[in-house]
């Protein structure tokens, strides 16, 4: 046991005498620990023969000496779980077996131009996994280095190339050691995927918008349908009509009702296009417009989320109404109305690996036009399902204008829109002209494993 006398160490070490001043060292029944306040080592008793003498300078050269020998207590290149041969596709680099036993952790950092997967295997024996712990390697994140904290005597590193494609490099180091948990700035961007705590005074929503918060996007949608009539359920978009989601990715047509939305003109001379293409995966096109001429986009698209101007003439807005429609089927998918420089459509693709969280919705029903009248009008939210070809009604609410025209949602939990499917928001009224606005939003959120 250790005595403190007079900022001095007294200590008893297998019934000998050890002292010197501002040095910690304790033992329990396998171990001596000591401690000068910078770096605390752990020594097994049978790895040092401690010296008979009660002489502490004895004991300290017989600890340097062990020391010495072994790996740096501030990291130590495990080159058996450390690589920079390429991958194949499908190809995995599997580590060796290590003895961790005499550090608290390992971290693992890696540089590649490929996609993967990252495991760490624990094992009591160097031969059974009862542990492994998976962290995935994405090209177009920040891709920080990982801790990991040894749970077992064993431990061995593994990567897995699932890009589809072959590395052309790859630089994986594991550093054996005692190491503190990661940090990052208090200012910088979070990554979706870091070991750190974060303890910056915060809110999420604003962090989210603010583009810090790494996987994580707001979406705000808002849409109109200014004459729904009578006898059938519309669509909430400038455009209205029956709800059609496109079957098939095609490629969009976009022309103008005005000759003034083209290069060079007062109006809109190029449009930027999110959507999503025949995998819902994210797509992102700048085109540019011509007017009465037809003008068709690059890519191919299954649904769009928003078309918005990236450049306008001295208007400052779309002087015509802006239409978008497949090639092919010539289903619309999209419209800019005449001055409103945005599309108005309640309708959202969620990509593939991520999930949309609605986290509200505002409508507002009223009368334009043809006449008195306090109309009730049933919205309905659908969620239409690619993989079961479904459309899922997740949402209905009716609306009597004779009491309120305005409704707000806010649900106590979001409504969690899974990857691959489109939500989309129609109205049914039983007095022609009513007109039907909606805005609702939320949080996309990437799935760890994307």
């Amino acid at each position: 046991m250790a005595v403190i006398i007079n900022n001095t160490i007294t200590l008893n070490v297998n019934d000998t005498i050890y002292q010197k001043e501002d040095l910690l060292i304790e033992k329990n029944s396998d171990k001596i620990h000591f401690d000068d306040g910078k770096v605390r080592h752990s020594i097994f008793y049978d790895e040092i023969t401690t010296p008979s003498s009660s002489d502490i300078d004895d004991l300290m050269s017989t600890l340097s000496t062990y020391l010495n020998s072994q790996p740096g207590n501030g990291g130590s290149i495990d080159a058996d779980n450390s690589t920079t041969t390429p991958l194949d596709f499908e190809f995995t680099f599997t580590g060796e077996w290590t003895d961790v036993s005499a550090y608290s952790s390992l971290v693992v950092a890696v540089k590649t131009d490929q996609n993967g997967i990252i495991y760490i295997d624990f094992s009591p024996d160097g031969v059974n996994v009862d542990s492994t712990l998976t962290r995935y390697y994405r090209t177009d994140q920040i891709e920080p280095p990982h801790r990991f904290t040894i749970t077992r005597k064993y431990a061995r590193v593994r990567f897995a190339n699932d890009s589809g494609s072959n590395q052309t490099y790859i630089r994986l180091q594991t550093l054996l050691g005692n190491q503190t948990d990661l940090n990052s700035p208090a200012d910088s961007t979070l990554s979706q995927d870091f070991d750190a705590q974060q303890t910056r005074p915060t809110d999420f929503k604003i962090e989210v918008a603010a583009g810090l918060r790494q996987g994580r996007t707001t979406w705000n949608k808002w849409g109109y349908n200014d004459d729904v009539d009578t006898g059938s359920e519309e669509i909430v978009a400038s455009w209205g009509g029956v709800a059609t989601i496109p079957p098939t990715a095609q490629t969009v047509d976009f022309v103008s009702t005005s000759s003034s939305d083209a290069s060079g003109g007062i109006g809109m001379n190029s449009i930027v296009i999110y959507g999503v293409d025949s995998n819902y995966e994210e797509v992102i096109e700048v085109l540019a417009l011509n007017g009465l001429t037809t003008v068709t986009s690059v890519n191919t698209y299954i649904g769009i989320n928003r078309v918005a101007p990236y450049l306008c003439g001295t208007s400052k807005y779309n002087v015509g109404t802006i239409n978008g429609t497949q090639t092919t089927s010539a289903i619309q998918v999209a419209q800019i109305p005449a001055t409103l420089c945005s599309t108005q459509q309640c309708i959202f693709y969620c990509q593939a690996g991520h999930t949309f969280m609605t986290s509200y919705i505002d409508i507002n029903v009223v009368k334009l036009s043809g006449g008195g009248g306090s109309p009730t009008s049933t919205i309905r939210g659908y969620v239409f399902s690619p993989v079961a070809n479904a459309n899922i009604q997740v949402f209905k609410i009716k609306v009597d204008t004779s009491i309120e025209n305005t409704v707000q949602i806010m649900p106590t939990e979001p409504f969690a829109i899974t990857e691959k499917s489109t939500l989309y928001f129609t109205a049914e009224t039983d007095t022609n002209n009513t007109s039907v606005d909606i805005r609702f939003g939320g949080i996309d959120f990437r799935l760890a494993s994307t």
